[in-house]
């Protein structure tokens, strides 16, 4: 089935995922971002005490996320969404009404889970559930919601502010999503139509299958290979993001240059999100795993060594297409890895540890600034962070292919023709 006939016989669930990880913008640091200004201004904070509030908010969502992660596997997918978009609009109903600066970290709590949490969450599960021969297309479709958000959301909020005021924008942000998400679940969500392809993974078919525990999921050989990746890349990109407009001064660009690039970043995310979904169904997404994030060190490596402002396209681009790809890859391993049966309880884990990390990358950054080091060291502390990220990645190439090829490689001791020993039938 060509890409485009897939899209279109699958619109409504795959609209429905591109809707939510859109939505998820509104809890997303890149949105928050917006209303910290008033937010120092109103409740006479200093950066550092409304980054304090902003850390532990996250941090605590990171940590109850996997508690309510998992009842997607139990919850029905309507239910589940209009509980979750619940909180959300109740979050941002607080953020709006409040007057005391101890309830800013209840607010952002409840934006971080519902939004940058579950609502990107529920939309890369349902991919995961509700497809199999097309899943790596579906969670494409659905992770193009994140680059659309990044290019519409802050244009559409900014707006909002300059016409009702910061507060007000927040009930007009809680309207819209409580009219597109119920009135989409209502008019094309038919949860009877869902089917929930279930796959096992290493068991056979016919023995019972136990609940496996978040537990037992963090022991696993499967989880050790994935988490450093995805640690490492919400850390690195969340940090430099957090810190673009410094970074912009320290190289002596200016700002609204940086902002260009921004754009660059969400085309690219785009279409490596487009390509990687057909890529991962044809070769599977494990054959990727160990390159995705190359581009990446690449881009850190321009940022650091070139000073010119049009390195900021390259950089960018390349940052664009690792997270873009990365986003697809990522999210499919994780069923090929792990199965269907209990894909909420998995994806919440690791959804869990993006939180988590990108909570600590800005933190850490901060540190390392403060202390009198410039970007430079920042940049080198990044690009060894991904290099060890990427040596480990091909660990999850069997460990029989290297026994192959060096079987084959002695067959020739002799002969060092490496052509050979690549082409040779498996």
């Amino acid at each position: 089935m060509s890409y485009w006939s897939f899209v279109f016989e699958n619109k409504k669930l795959l609209i429905f995922g591109l809707l939510m990880t859109c939505l998820s913008g509104y809890g997303q640091t890149y949105l928050l971002a917006l209303y910290v200004p008033y937010l120092i201004e109103e409740f006479s904070l200093q950066n550092a005490q409304i980054s304090v509030y902003y850390m532990i908010a996250t941090i605590a969502s990171a940590f109850i996320l996997p508690q309510v992660g998992k009842y997607i596997d139990k919850v029905s997918l309507v239910k589940y969404t209009l509980l979750t978009t619940v909180v959300f609009i109740l979050s941002m109903i607080l953020m709006s009404y409040n007057q005391y600066w101890y309830l800013l970290p209840v607010a952002f709590f409840g934006l971080r889970i519902a939004g940058q949490g579950l609502f990107s969450h529920i939309a890369i599960t349902s991919m995961s559930k509700y497809f199999v021969k097309g899943r790596g297309k579906a969670i494409s479709m659905a992770s193009l919601g994140h680059p659309f958000g990044q290019a519409a959301l802050p244009i559409i909020v900014v707006a909002l502010i300059n016409v009702f005021g910061w507060r007000q924008s927040l009930l007009v942000n809680a309207l819209i999503v409580l009219i597109l998400v119920p009135l989409y679940l209502y008019f094309f969500i038919d949860e009877k139509k869902l089917v929930i392809y279930e796959e096992s993974v290493g068991s056979n078919d016919s023995e019972p299958k136990k609940e496996i525990s978040q537990w037992e999921i963090m022991k696993s050989k499967s989880f050790w290979i994935l988490a450093p990746n995805l640690f490492v890349l919400a850390f690195i990109v969340t940090g430099l993001f957090f810190y673009q407009f410094a970074i912009a001064d320290y190289k002596g660009w200016s700002l609204e240059w940086m902002a260009v690039g921004l754009t660059f970043y969400a085309i690219a995310g785009s279409i490596a999100i487009l390509f990687s979904g057909p890529l991962i169904d044809k070769y599977s997404a494990r054959t990727f795993f160990p390159y995705y994030l190359i581009p990446f060190l690449i881009a850190i490596i321009f940022i650091w060594k070139v000073d010119n402002p049009l390195v900021i396209f390259p950089y960018m681009i390349l940052m664009g297409a690792s997270a873009g790809v990365g986003n697809s890859i990522m999210s499919a391993l994780q069923v090929e890895l792990f199965g269907t049966t209990y894909i909420g309880k998995v994806r919440s884990i690791f959804a869990s540890i993006m939180v988590l990390s990108s909570a600590i990358g800005p933190a850490i950054y901060g540190v390392i600034v403060d202390a009198g080091y410039d970007f430079q060291y920042v940049f080198i502390s990044s690009g060894i962070l991904m290099t060890v990220a990427i040596l480990l990645s091909f660990r999850i190439i069997p460990n029989y292919t290297y026994a192959k090829m060096k079987y084959k490689f002695k067959k020739r001791d002799r002969r060092f023709d490496f052509f050979n020993i690549f082409t040779l039938k498996r």
